[in-house]
């Protein structure tokens, strides 16, 4: 199993949603790592975070991570989805493959 902060960053992609908010995903470079996504268990789903905090893990065929958050804030909403549907993770799709979004404040 892989936690590292740094795997982490390379794992996701970051998009602003409104003033705020950013939206975390899913990145290639994490599709490559795991490999077919065959499982999600979150780590947290509620409340503020801080960077460093680990969120979901992802099992994947070749490898499991573990997802830490690249920055600080409030979990605004997660993907409700994604532990139903984790081959979703599988191929890029932003409406999809987002994980959680976080509220700076």
């Amino acid at each position: 199993m892989i936690d590292r902060l740094e795997t982490s960053a390379d794992a996701l992609w970051l998009t602003p949603q409104a003033p705020g908010i950013v939206r975390l995903g899913f990145a290639d470079n994490g599709r490559e790592l795991v490999g077919p996504v065959k499982h999600l268990t979150w780590q947290t789903q509620t409340g503020r975070v801080n960077l460093g905090d680990p969120f979901l893990m992802v099992e994947g065929t070749k490898e499991t991570i573990v997802l830490r958050f690249p920055l600080a804030g409030r979990i605004k909403q997660i993907n409700p989805d994604l532990v139903a549907h984790p081959e979703w993770l599988d191929t890029h799709n932003d409406a999809r493959d987002w994980m959680v979004d976080l509220d700076d404040e």
